[in-house]
This record gives C-alpha cells, sequence and structure tokens, in this order.
C-alpha cells in the first residue's frame, strides 16, 4: 500500500516537474523541489527600510565626503573607496560594489554580496533584494556571523510582510533547525501565516512540507501539517495542488513515517 501511495506521488511529481532523482533512490532520498511560482506578480513590491547615509557632511573625512559628491555625480570610483562609503551605509555605493562584487562571481563572493546588497536594499531596491537572496543561497549557518544574519533578517522580513513573495519564500527558507537564520519562532509562523493568507499555496506547502520532515512525528505537528495542506490544496497553481493532495494521502496512511525523511529544496 506504502509504494503503491509513493508511486502516485512521485508519478504525478515527475509529470509536473516537480522533482528530480533517480528511479534507484530510496524514500529518505528524494528531493521534494517545491514548485515555482506561476506568476512574477509582486516581485517588484520594494519598501524603504532603511535610508542608509543621508548627508554627505556626515562623513567624518574630506577624501569620503568628495568622494561621495563624485558618487552622486555619477563618476567612477575606485573599488576600495566604493567599499569605504559602503561601509558607511551610503547605500548608492553599496548598490555598485554588491553589482561589482557579483561581476566577480556570485559563490565566491556570496558573504559580501548579501552583505552589502542588503544595505542597498534597505533603500528600496529591489534588484538589490533579489543579488541578497540569491546570495544567501551560498552561507554557511555556521560560519556566518549574527550580525550579518540580523541584517539580512532587518532588510528581508519587512519586505516580506509587504508583500514581495520573493522576500516570503526566503523567509520560509531560510527559518528552521539547520538553516541560516535558526528554528523558526511562533512569532514569525504566525507572521508567515498572517501574510500567506490568499497567497498561491507554495508557502503553506513548504510549511507543510517542513513539519512532514520533523523526527518524531507529533500529532501536533501532523494536525499543522494537514491545515497547510488543506489551504495548498486550493491554490492556482497545478503543481503545487497536486502536491498538496498527494502529501495528504501519504500523511493519512499510518505506515508512511518514513516520509520524515523527505527533504526540500
Amino acid at each position: 500500500m506504502r509504494k503503491a501511495l509513493l508511486y502516485v506521488l512521485l508519478t504525478g511529481l515527475f509529470a509536473l516537474g516537480v522533482v528530480a532523482t533517480t528511479a534507484q533512490a530510496t524514500e529518505a532520498e528524494i528531493d521534494f523541489r517545491l514548485p515555482k511560482a506561476t506568476s512574477t506578480e509582486g516581485h517588484d513590491i520594494s519598501i524603504v527600510v532603511d535610508r542608509g547615509l543621508r548627508k554627505t557632511k556626515y562623513l567624518r573625512s574630506r577624501e569620503l565626503r568628495q568622494a561621495r559628491v563624485a558618487l552622486l555625480d555619477k563618476q567612477e570610483l575606485p573599488r576600495e573607496t566604493l567599499k569605504a562609503l559602503a561601509d558607511r551605509q551610503d547605500t548608492l555605493a553599496a548598490l555598485r560594489y554588491s553589482n561589482l562584487l557579483w561581476r566577480e562571481g556570485l559563490e565566491e563572493n556570496a558573504t559580501e554580496i548579501a552583505q552589502y546588497a542588503s544595505i542597498s536594499a534597505g533603500a528600496g531596491r529591489v534588484s538589490s533584494l533579489k543579488k541578497m537572496i540569491r546570495a544567501m543561497e551560498y552561507l554557511d549557518p555556521d560560519t556566518t556571523s549574527q550580525a550579518l544574519k540580523n541584517q539580512l533578517m532587518r532588510i528581508l522580513y519587512p519586505y516580506a510582510w509587504a508583500g514581495n513573495p520573493l522576500a516570503m519564500d526566503a523567509v520560509v527558507a531560510y527559518n528552521g533547525e539547520g538553516r541560516l537564520f535558526g528554528k523558526l519562532s511562533a512569532r514569525t509562523r504566525a507572521r508567515i501565516e498572517e501574510h500567506s493568507a490568499g497567497g498561491d499555496g507554495r508557502v503553506e506547502l513548504r510549511m507543510a512540507l517542513d513539519l512532514i520532515r520533523n523526527t518524531p512525528r507529533t500529532p501536533e505537528a501532523e494536525a499543522q501539517a494537514r491545515r497547510y495542506l488543506e489551504r495548498a490544496q486550493s491554490s492556482s497553481n497545478l503543481a503545487v495542488r497536486t502536491m498538496a493532495l498527494n502529501m495528504s494521502v501519504l500523511l493519512a496512511d499510518p505506515a508512511s513515517s518514513g516520509v520524515a525523511d523527505i527533504q526540500t529544496n
């Protein structure tokens, strides 16, 4: 029975391009890919969190004051000067410096890109938010400083609560045991549920999958997962609906305790 249910689930997911694995993979090795959004609506929602350096006179160094005047006059600045201004919360300098690092290579510069793109994104630049989120994929939860984690959360969360789906996806993806932001707090969970209502169900699906992966599975966690899956089943996204429906079937099967090993992206 359990094998039959798993076959049904995998057949649907393969057909939708939701999961990628080998025919020989065991259930514990299956990598369930969250369905991609079918719309880019809301991806350009921006919010000003921190305007950064507002006036040139606040810079103590005469050289940096002159450099900022040149920057605002659209002149090219040396790399070290851009970084020095960005370190003093000049958001335009942070934009240019993070873009420079991006061109040099995302993976090798991920920490600095995340840091400086967050400064730029704080001033309402969605392009920098997107770069920040991409860079976060390469950050190690164990070696990334708490100061940088706090800065990323300070910028990311307001974007998510304002309705930017890219930011919301990142909030869900990076909260949890062993993830960049650590264990998901009850307060953050409540905010996610509040702000994801009426969406395409991808957030609820991920939340359900995260709960299902918990070991041991508790009645409370399973009940909450079922509620998330019920909400996801009303999604306008076919892949989300299909995955949620099939996960509900597996969750209802008493023999499906191995689903706790499912991995999500």
